[in-house]
Parts: C-alpha cells; sequence; structure tokens
C-alpha cells in the first residue's frame, strides 16, 4: 500500500512538472512554425524513456547572445525533467560551412579558430545547461563518423551514397536560399548542397528524440526523418523557438550590428545593453528572455506604456538574475540608478562605424545606427529627440539640442550621440 501511494505521489510530480515544463515552452516555442505540435510533444515526454535532445552548434562564433539562450533554456528545462541533451559539436560541418540563411558561399574555417571558439563557446553553454551530470549530457563532435583531414570517420563512401538515395534533389532545390541564388545566377558549392543532409544524418547517429532550433535550422533538421525512418528509428520532434528583433528593433541580435546582449558580457553590461532597447520590444523580451513570473509578465504587456523606464529596469533585472543570481542584478541596477542620477553615461555606448571615404552627414549616421527612415531621423532631430553628449572631466555629460538645420552638418570622429529616450551612439570613421 505505501508503495502505490509513493507511485501515485511520483506520478503526481511528474505530471506536474511536465505541465511546468509545456507553460514555460508556451512562451518560447513558436507552436505554430514547429513541425511538432504542442500535444504531441506532451505525449512525449509523458512517456518513461530517458528522452536524448539533440543540440548541434557548428562553432563559426565566439560570442553567444540572448536569443542562443532560448535553446539552451528549453533544453535545461528538459534536463529538469531528468532527459539527456546530447551536445554535438559541429567540428566536421564547421569545415564545411552552413550555407542557411546566405546568398554567397561561405568562406571556410580555419581549424584553429574552430578549436578557440569551442572553447569560448562550452564556456558560455555552461551558464545554461547541466555539464556536471553525466546521465543529463553526452558531448560528441560529427567528426566521429564524418571524419576530417587528419582522421577517418565511421561513414564509408558506400554508406554516403546510401544514405543519399533517401533524398531527392528536390527537396534540396526547394530550399529558399538556393532558389534565391539560382535566380541571382550565383553559385551553389556542391558542399553547401550536401549539408543538410550532413546535418540531418547526424541525428541518427545521435538517436535524437527532440530537437530545438531556430526557423532557419527547420529545413536541415527535417532532413533528418527520412534517415531515422530508414534506420528503424522513431521521427525527431522539431521543435521552433520564437525569434525575436534585437536591441535597435530592426535586426535579429548580431555580434557584427552590435544589437544584441552577449552571455559572455558582464552583468553590468547585460543590464545596460537591456536599457537600450526599443520601448516597444519590452514585453516580447521579458516573455521570450526571461522567467519572470506570469503575473508580472501580464503586467507589463499591458502597462509597460505608462512607465517604459521602469519595466525595462525589471527586464534587464530578470535578464541578469537569470544568468547570474540575483545579488548581482541588485548590484548592476543600483549601478544603473546611480550611473543615471549623477548624468554619468552608460557603459558599452553601442560603436558605429563609418567609412571615411563618403561624407558621414548627422542623418546618414543615425539611418545607419538606427535603422531608420530619413524621414524618420529627419523629425527626431526636428523633435529635439537628437541631442550631442559633451562629456566632462569628471565623466558625467552635458546633452545639447540638435536643431533642424545641422542635419547637414558631419560626423566626427568620437561623436557620442543619445537618440530618442534611451538609445545612444558613438561614431568611429575609419
Amino acid at each position: 500500500m505505501e508503495n502505490l501511494q509513493k507511485h501515485s505521489e511520483n506520478h503526481m510530480e511528474k505530471e506536474n512538472s511536465v505541465e511546468s515544463t509545456l507553460a514555460s515552452f508556451d512562451r518560447i516555442v513558436d507552436w505554430n512554425s514547429s513541425l511538432t505540435s504542442r500535444e504531441d510533444l506532451e505525449k512525449l515526454l509523458h512517456t518513461e524513456k530517458q528522452l536524448r535532445i539533440k543540440f548541434g552548434a557548428d562553432i563559426t562564433a565566439q560570442t553567444l547572445h540572448l536569443g542562443h539562450a532560448v535553446n539552451l533554456r528549453a533544453m535545461r528545462s528538459l534536463q529538469d525533467l531528468g532527459h539527456k541533451v546530447v551536445f554535438l559539436l559541429g567540428g566536421f560541418t564547421t569545415l564545411v560551412g552552413d550555407p542557411t540563411g546566405r546568398l554567397t558561399s561561405r568562406s571556410e574555417q580555419a581549424e584553429k579558430d574552430i578549436e578557440l571558439n569551442k572553447k569560448n563557446f562550452i564556456d558560455q553553454v555552461k551558464m545554461v545547461l547541466k555539464f556536471d551530470d553525466p546521465n543529463l549530457l553526452e558531448i560528441h563532435d560529427n567528426t566521429e563518423w564524418w571524419g576530417d583531414p587528419e582522421k577517418h570517420g565511421t561513414v564509408t563512401l558506400g554508406n554516403f551514397f546510401k544514405i543519399l538515395g533517401k533524398i531527392t534533389h528536390a527537396q534540396l532545390i526547394s530550399r529558399d536560399m538556393f532558389q534565391k541564388r539560382i535566380e541571382e545566377d550565383k553559385p551553389i558549392m556542391m558542399s553547401e548542397f550536401l549539408y543538410p543532409i550532413l546535418q540531418g544524418y547526424d541525428s541518427v547517429e545521435l538517436k535524437s528524440d527532440i530537437t530545438v532550433v531556430g526557423s532557419d535550422q527547420m529545413f536541415n533538421e527535417k532532413m533528418a526523418w527520412a534517415f531515422q525512418e530508414a534506420a528503424g528509428q522513431r521521427k525527431q520532434a522539431i521543435l521552433c523557438t520564437k525569434i525575436t528583433l534585437g536591441l535597435d528593433g530592426q535586426n535579429k541580435q548580431s555580434k557584427s550590428i552590435g544589437n544584441y546582449v552577449g552571455l559572455n558580457h558582464s552583468p553590468q553590461e547585460k543590464f545596460n545593453r537591456t536599457m537600450f532597447l526599443l520601448d516597444n520590444l519590452i514585453s516580447e523580451w521579458m516573455e521570450v528572455y526571461t522567467s519572470a513570473p506570469q503575473e508580472e509578465l501580464e503586467k507589463c504587456k499591458s502597462e509597460w506604456e505608462k512607465d517604459p523606464l521602469a519595466f525595462k529596469q525589471r527586464l534587464a533585472w530578470y535578464i541578469v538574475e537569470q544568468f547570474h543570481g540575483k545579488e548581482a542584478a541588485d548590484s548592476a541596477n543600483v549601478e544603473y540608478i546611480e550611473k543615471r542620477q549623477k548624468m554619468v553615461p552608460p557603459s558599452n555606448i553601442p560603436e558605429i562605424v563609418l567609412p571615411s571615404d563618403t561624407e558621414s552627414t548627422l542623418v546618414r549616421a543615425l539611418i545607419k545606427a538606427t535603422g531608420q527612415s530619413s524621414s524618420a531621423v529627419r523629425d527626431a532631430i526636428k523633435n529635439n529627440g537628437v541631442k550631442i553628449v559633451n562629456l566632462n572631466e569628471d565623466n558625467s555629460y552635458q546633452l545639447t539640442d540638435i536643431s533642424d538645420k545641422s542635419s547637414t552638418a558631419t560626423i566626427a570622429n568620437g561623436t557620442i550621440l543619445k537618440y530618442g529616450r534611451n538609445r545612444w551612439f558613438k561614431f568611429k570613421i575609419e
């Protein structure tokens, strides 16, 4: 009788944990775009089997940002349910180069760069995933089966041709970026053409049950289904996470654009950079990038326009707390308030590079920095929404309005501008 009661309690605890996980997924998963429905995922999570969650990453960059962390947080939730993340380092596919989202061929990665990126990548992933329990994390490199210049993998040429026999030319060529290149008479390298097959087959080797990806990787991951079916495996569930705009409100977060909050940024950097976010993205970032209580999220959605600065500070607090804890979040918030009251410019003002070979007028510079139209920028100048920042010896600042007549003035190297309520830019001529 006691064992039966304990079993019932464990079952109820698992039911509650699954429901809690699904509720958190509702905030970050785009169910309409996902190839697996919420209902099917729920059934999968109620099975007794420990699921294997594929986390594949080509090591092409050293910096991860909040957008990447969305997928990591989803996988961490599955780890908390007792499932295993199978972390796949794309040592081979990184050398090949993923064509996703590119209208030109990607340059090859040097192996020494890949090794450096790999270390930095893992250090940042550890901020979210559990790395200290071998029952919850497994690490592989796809050079194990594909091979690299120094060693042979386990997939022979004969086996590879069998793999190719599961996919048609029409399936591959249907990809939007390939169609775009064909229209523009741009080349498609065979290595790029075969890349989705390599990524898809990785799921067979990993025995993947679930993968969590952005919409840009859906095509590649769907390739796995044909291979898994042929290998007698169950097709992996494919979840698509929501993609939000970066700090500028124009583009996805990107290091090259500078509109991102990085995982390797310090707590204060994370807080300060979040305060650059456009006001109309506050509630969306709160929903997707934090685990703020649902009641606070609902309040943010309905009331952020009443006091955008206060809600943005709460957003920044939750982002820092998520990675560094409450004490670090409190400290970052206090420093931000103190600097604001003392009129000290925020740290890490985004630096915008302007070419020296063209005339950089105020309007052109702000169009590049904000991503807004010429008319929107001119309206901001006309309505005193653009101010020159003059730094004092004690690092405090004074603001000078820019008149409409100054819109044709050129930008000097090192100029700092405050745009609107809380956007700052520093311009560099090179």
